[in-house]
């Protein structure tokens, strides 16, 4: 029971930190809950208490005219001081009792537990011949021979202060709720701002930099950070776009220098000279020219990918047999290695070019035989909502999961085999063509091994 409890608490302690929404609305709740429950106290204490304290003081005032009545009259007229008017007032009731017991004055009973003046305790009493009991508020003191009580009628204070009490703890506790009504409109407007800006950054952080936050013209505090975050992604944007005009525009007028050096290179094997040559070194120039052309037509290739926005082209196809298909050509590599392929796709329908969608499964699988080791385990697993595609090799470290989608970018373990950076990069692309959404991750979480990755299909019939 008490780990239920532990971990009830911190559920709730670790809730209360994540999400900051909910601390601003319950802390504006209970700044309203206080501000109505200083308002009822300022209430109480101007209105009430002042009522309860001047009775008291009218109640030991008495007190103290009796004992100055005292004085000046011999004891044994007393009794009859009970009847002047003078030192009845305001409803205030004297009861004397000799020290044989006789009382005398309006009640019939003299408690014993009373407190010396002038300390006050209500006392519950029945007056005369009604059978209500009423509430009195009094004290004893001696005087001549006379234990003497005063006392006064109050239980219409008593239960004005209880109505209060009890109108108090409806109106505190309705304020509350009340008070949560402000707080939940303020959590909801700060939510849907902050959703519209969690959208777009997510959209950035994959490579989407086109979203922009919507704005209402009202120039508020939320419209002014709409307005900076949309200029500063504008600049964002025009900034790739600028350096991916110019790697284009690089990969562009090299590739045609390359081809005519390649060319001419072809052209000498005529000459005389071209024969001292070694043969493994015109292969080796031939092999490193096709790489650098094969990487600049990558490069113009993702560029084109990159600024197709007409998706008119796209039809209705089955994911399960483009995946086959693509396995069907990769096996013979994977065979290389001794890696096994598992494929588990039922059929599933999705508008895209199956050309585009072919190369990316055709490029993971690829990426899977290029860096897993022998004999490793390749697995392909298609849902109605995701296609997944994991291995048990090294994996990916955790802080470059996000950046080997980027153009010419390749881990520290993969300097050493061959490629150009570009595989992983125009998966991103035609995903983002397909709005389709990529989760980078461990096969293995526990062990931190495997690569797997998750893309989420847009909108799926099976």
């Amino acid at each position: 029971m008490s780990n239920l409890l532990n971990q009830g608490k911190l559920l709730v302690i670790n809730a209360w930190r994540r999400h900051s929404l909910w601390r601003l609305s319950l802390s504006i709740a209970l700044m309203l809950w206080l501000a109505v429950a200083v308002a009822l106290f300022t209430i109480y204490q101007l209105s009430i208490q002042p009522l309860i304290q001047s009775r008291q003081q009218i109640l030991l005032q008495h007190a103290q005219q009796l004992q100055s009545a005292s004085e000046t009259n011999a004891p044994s007229t007393l009794p009859d001081l009970l009847d002047d008017t003078l030192y009845n007032p305001q409803g205030i009731i004297t009861v004397l009792r000799n020290k044989n017991g006789e009382l005398y004055g309006s009640l019939s009973h003299f408690p014993r537990t009373l407190p010396e003046c002038p300390r006050l305790k209500p006392f519950p009493v029945i007056r005369g011949n009604s059978d209500s009991i009423s509430l009195l508020e009094g004290c004893q003191f001696e005087m001549d021979g006379y234990s003497v009580l005063v006392a006064t009628d109050s239980e219409y204070l008593w239960q004005m202060r209880e109505n209060f009490e009890n109108t108090a703890i409806v109106v505190l506790i309705c304020a509350f709720f009340i008070a949560l009504i402000p707080s939940w409109i303020i959590r909801r407007k700060m939510k849907s701002q902050l959703s519209g800006i969690h959208s777009v950054v997510s959209q950035i952080e994959k490579g989407r930099f086109g979203g922009r936050i919507k704005t209402n013209d009202s120039h508020d505090e939320w419209d002014n950070i709409a307005h900076y975050i949309n200029a500063m992604l504008d600049e964002i944007e025009s900034s790739i776009s600028q350096i991916r005009g110019v790697t284009d525009a690089i990969a562009h007028d090299l590739r045609t220098p390359l081809t005519r050096i390649k060319n001419r290179i072809a052209t000498l094997e005529d000459l005389p000279e071209y024969q001292s040559i070694p043969q493994a070194n015109i292969t080796q120039i031939r092999v490193e020219f096709d790489d650098l052309l094969q990487t600049f037509n990558a490069m113009l290739e993702l560029s084109k990918l990159e600024n197709i926005g007409d998706k008119s082209q796209f039809v209705d196809l089955d994911l399960s047999r483009i995946i086959h298909d693509a396995a069907e050509l990769a096996e013979p590599q994977l065979e290389e290695k001794q890696q096994t392929l598992t494929i588990d796709a039922s059929p599933v329908s999705i508008k895209g070019e199956p050309s585009l969608l072919f190369r990316l499964i055709y490029n993971l699988l690829d990426n899977a035989y290029k860096y897993c080791p022998e004999q490793a385990k390749v697995k392909i697993q298609l849902t109605h909502n995701a296609l997944i595609i994991e291995d048990n090799g090294p994996g990916v470290p955790k802080s470059q999961q996000q950046k080997i989608m980027q153009r010419l970018y390749r881990a520290d373990k993969s300097r050493n085999t061959p490629g150009h950076g570009l595989g992983l990069a125009l998966v991103a692309v035609v995903a983002k063509l397909h709005d389709i959404n990529i989760d980078v991750g461990f096969s293995h979480l526990e062990q931190e091994t495997g690569f797997k990755i998750t893309l989420h299909l847009p909108n799926t019939k099976g």
